[in-house]
């Protein structure tokens, strides 16, 4: 499994490059694919970030994690 420092995983941001990936609870996935992202951004969220904390004010469960690959490791 690959591993991400957190610089790693700024590059990602869909902005920068046309993937989006984020992390959460340590674990790295792509949500390029979503149709929920757009431009890097996903409401208040941007991409290439570690979002755990973020996901206290979100209004779904971590569940939404569920639908989208692991590809990664968030290492500090």
């Amino acid at each position: 499994m690959r591993e991400f420092t957190r610089e790693e995983l700024s590059k990602y941001d869909g902005k920068k490059s046309k993937e989006i990936y984020v992390a959460y609870k340590g674990k790295v996935y792509d949500v390029t694919d979503s149709n929920t992202w757009f431009d890097g951004e996903h409401y208040e969220h941007e991409g290439g970030r570690e979002l755990t904390e973020q996901m206290d004010d979100a209004p779904h469960a971590e569940e939404v994690f569920d639908d989208y690959k692991v590809i990664g490791e968030l290492v500090d």
